[in-house]
């Protein structure tokens, strides 16, 4: 069970409790059901999708598509999101909505109509006053998650197989005109100079214009998790794995394990070092049974999600120290498991050349440590 961070700092207030207006649940959905929601969307002056996890499969992601397409609208992305549920990389994609309510409402501030698909309305962290949405906004989600949709309020819950239904009204609506021009993309940094130290970004860059379109990123390096988004996105179903809401020890044994069960997709784990320590023991694991996993360990030195938790929420700097000390590829070798250490870009370049055209054939495990500066910022 995740509880927010702030859950017992303020007195429970009298709102009621989240719940759809109407909830209709099938195995097919139908043809009532369907005109319901073909005829919110097609008289929507400004629809826009929400994406999440539970839309991570092949015949869903094509029914998106084809129902974006057709409304020629923005699809965002849910936040705090296991999985991917739309490709990333399309110019309908708007990229990952914020968890807190203030910025969640800006995000979709002017779209009279969204409808969410696969995903929960809406994951927040941390709590913060007001409605999820702008007055005149009418959510509706299309779920096969019972839960999600028992505790969502939208106006019109459906719970039923999404790829169906997605085809279903994209069939249905009628072909819109795109007027709005295609989110901007992130602009990649700049390679740093030879002696100006690595950021996150840096990697996240090298690794996009590296990994084929097919590849697994398993992240878990919440402080860069945002770079990550921008600079590296998914481009096919799988092809981001984490863990909802932050819980750490699960990238490592998650890349194993997803190695083990789609041994001819490469798979890249993207991970803190302070995150590794929670499941350092993996590794013995990857190198004791073959799973051809690169690893990419950012070691900034410390827990810098917590620092900036701290620092946001806190006192100022945070009490505990860095550990600077702890090197993730000495324990990776101590536990049988080859590894490396970074510290330049053209260092990283040179690795990366290497050992991504084999990931997909490798059977040999490789960590990657690279020495990158703390993120200064955050914002879930």
């Amino acid at each position: 069970m995740i509880v927010p961070s702030d859950d017992w700092a303020a007195p429970a207030d009298d709102a009621e409790l989240a719940a759809p207006a109407v909830l209709r649940r099938a195995t097919q959905v139908d043809a009532a059901t369907l005109d319901e929601l073909t005829g919110l969307l097609a008289e929507a002056r400004n629809p826009a999708l929400v994406v999440g996890a539970d839309a991570d499969a092949p015949a869903t992601w094509a029914a998106l598509v084809a129902l974006a397409e057709r409304l020629a609208a923005p699809v965002w992305q849910e936040s705090f999101a296991a999985r991917a549920g739309f490709p990333q990389d399309h110019p309908l994609f708007a990229g990952h909505l914020p968890a807190g309510r203030a910025r969640l409402r800006e995000a979709l501030a002017g779209h009279d109509v969204v409808l969410a698909v696969g995903a929960p309305v809406f994951r927040q962290y941390p709590y913060e006053r007001g409605p999820l949405v702008a007055a005149g906004t009418t959510l509706v989600q299309v779920t096969d998650d019972l839960e999600d949709a028992h505790h969502s309020p939208v106006a019109l819950a459906v719970v039923a197989d999404p790829a169906h239904v997605c085809a279903a009204l994209a069939d249905r609506l009628p072909a819109r005109e795109r007027t709005a021009p295609p989110a901007a993309r992130p602009t990649p940094p700049s390679p740093p100079g030879h002696y100006d130290p690595l950021r996150a970004a840096h990697v996240m860059t090298a690794l996009a214009q590296r990994l084929p379109a097919d590849a697994v990123v398993v992240e878990e390096t919440p402080s860069s998790r945002p770079d990550l988004h921008q600079l590296l996105p998914a481009r096919a179903p799988l092809g981001f794995l984490s863990a909802a809401m932050g819980g750490l020890g699960f990238g490592l044994p998650a890349a194993i394990g997803v190695r083990m069960a789609a041994p001819s997709r490469p798979v890249v784990a993207v991970v803190g070092d302070g995150s590794s320590l929670y499941g350092i023991q993996a590794l013995w694991s990857a190198a004791h049974y073959r799973c051809g996993v690169l690893f990419v360990v950012l070691a900034n030195g410390r827990y810098a999600v917590m620092d900036r938790l701290a620092e946001q929420h806190g006192n100022g700097k945070a009490p505990w120290p860095a550990f600077e000390e702890v090197s993730v590829s000495a324990l990776a070798r101590g536990l049988g498991c080859p590894a490396t250490t970074v510290d330049t870009h053209d260092d990283l370049v040179k690795a990366l050349d290497e050992v991504v055209p084999t990931l997909a054939a490798r059977a040999e495990p490789l960590v990657l440590e690279v020495a990158v500066v703390p993120e200064t910022t955050f914002a879930p």
